[in-house]
């Protein structure tokens, strides 16, 4: 078959991904469109802290400088996680999967005593935990829930939230940020978010899990107590305990 692209860029591009990762960004557009479009409850105080890349929505009237954080998934931004310390004065405790994040996060704090970035994948259970590396070869991020078109993988550590906790001697969680790359379909629904003393809860939904599982545990944390307040862009989902209105 000719190639008919000839002299159309957009096209020729188009024609040189292959067919899986066509589906997979079409499948991205599609989630996020339709999942911001559920009810926010309304609430004062809200405001966006950080960058516009890793910055999160959160209600800053309720936050309190005895609050712990626990902020999963730091990426290669902890501007957010370093604004909540130097606003609030809180605790924060940084996780990534991806040890040059948690160096870069760790020397980007300095010597600020109430932030720390710990060497760890959020998993089920504690143990090796195979993760897959990112196609992007300028990116490290990686998924445990095939978010990637890919066939790389990692063997990195995996940790239970009460693991981490108990290490810790933290009794609750105040506030919480989960950002997995897709395995929050499979972590969240086994999280007891109330009994952990959690009253704002951040997470991203992605593609992997369909339009209907994600509504499904937007749902699933409404039985919890937890209501929608914020939506940023590509599902940012900021909730707050019931009680706290």
């Amino acid at each position: 078959m000719p190639d008919t692209s000839h002299g159309d860029p957009a096209r020729s591009a188009l024609v040189k991904l292959r067919p899986a990762k066509v589906r997979s960004a079409l499948r991205r557009r599609w989630f996020e469109r339709r999942v911001p479009r559920i009810r926010l409850r309304e609430i004062s105080g809200l405001e966006d802290l950080g960058t516009p890349y890793g910055g999160w929505t959160v209600p800053c009237d309720l936050i309190e400088s005895s609050w712990t954080c626990y902020l999963v998934g730091a990426g290669g931004d902890v501007n957010f996680d370093l604004e909540l310390v130097r606003r609030f004065g809180v605790t924060v405790r940084c996780f990534d999967a991806v040890a040059d994040f948690v160096t870069s996060a760790n020397e980007e704090a300095g010597e600020e005593p109430r932030f720390s970035a710990h060497h760890a994948a959020i998993a089920l259970r504690d143990g090796p935990l195979t993760m897959q590396a990112s196609h992007d070869q300028q990116s490290q991020s990686v998924s445990a829930a095939g978010l990637y078109d890919g066939s790389r993988s990692v063997v990195l550590p995996g940790r239970t939230l009460p693991s981490l906790m108990a290490e810790f001697g933290d009794r609750q969680i105040d506030l919480f940020k989960l950002d997995v790359e897709g395995s929050e379909y499979e972590i969240v629904p086994t999280l007891d978010l109330a009994a952990l003393g959690v009253k704002v809860f951040s997470t991203q939904l992605h593609h992997t899990g369909s339009v209907r599982q994600a509504r499904g545990l937007i749902s699933m944390l409404g039985e919890q107590g937890y209501e929608p307040v914020a939506c940023r862009p590509v599902v940012k989902l900021t909730f707050v305990r019931r009680d706290l209105f």
